[in-house]
């Protein structure tokens, strides 16, 4: 999607929240029903997806799926992390592998993706899309595969933006280093090469990282999340 039409699904995922509100249980049983379709794995590293998947979910900016969320370890789908409406939080095993000596990216990963639950972009964003494909009624069919589901996403980069302030609120919440944020970025292939300054859509027709092709990426949104780590640290 164009950052205008991505910028328009995001005012019309807004309009049909404010029109036809979903309640959390609501929400949570789409999940459940979405989420039996996306097949799992146990993997070296799930414990630890798990151990701070509990951590970033006892955040008490954690407030629409409180109690419910569930960290889960996707089979496949290149570098990723995405999350199911209801609270069901899903990484790859290549973005656990990457993520695997730095602690707070991780964390800021998590808070990225539980933002998205707490906010709302993925129930309303899902339900509009998926009825106006004719899939909602589809959610105990078929195995939904991962590269199926990214297929299915599209946030906007404002959208993007807002969660990762969320995210950076949250690990400084959890008292780890906000930082952890940029550092997640660069892990993902968004670096701070301003000579550059390449739109991370570019980088990923190069292969660099599958992130960004359900996550877009932008200069401005690591501006302002540096902008952010810097209030925050202020107000410590």
């Amino acid at each position: 999607l164009s950052r205008a039409a991505a910028e328009h699904v995001k005012g019309v995922d807004r309009a049909t929240a404010v029109a036809f509100p979903l309640p959390p249980d609501a929400e949570r049983e789409m999940g459940v029903s979405l989420s039996r379709r996306i097949p799992v794995i146990e993997h070296a590293l799930s414990a630890r997806w798990r151990e701070f998947g509990a951590e970033a979910a006892n955040s008490a900016l954690v407030t629409r799926q409180r109690g419910r969320y569930e960290f889960r370890v996707a089979a496949g789908g290149g570098v990723n992390a995405f999350a199911v409406p209801g609270g069901f939080v899903y990484a790859t095993p290549a973005l656990l592998e990457r993520f695997a000596r730095d602690e707070d990216a991780l964390l800021f990963v998590l808070g990225h993706e539980i933002a998205h639950v707490e906010l709302g972009n993925c129930a309303y964003g899902y339900r509009l899309r998926a009825g106006a494909r004719g899939t909602a009624g589809k959610a105990a069919g078929a195995v939904l595969s991962v590269g199926r589901f990214f297929a299915q996403l599209h946030f906007s980069p404002s959208q993007e933006l807002e969660a990762d302030l969320f995210a950076a609120r949250l690990v400084a919440e959890r008292r780890r280093d906000p930082a952890g944020g940029l550092r997640a970025l660069g892990l993902l292939g968004l670096t701070g090469d301003t000579g550059t300054k390449r739109d991370p859509g570019a980088v990923v027709g190069e292969g660099v990282v599958d992130y960004f092709r359900t996550h877009p990426g932008s200069w401005e949104r690591r501006a302002a999340l540096e902008h952010e780590i810097a209030r925050l640290r202020e107000a410590r």
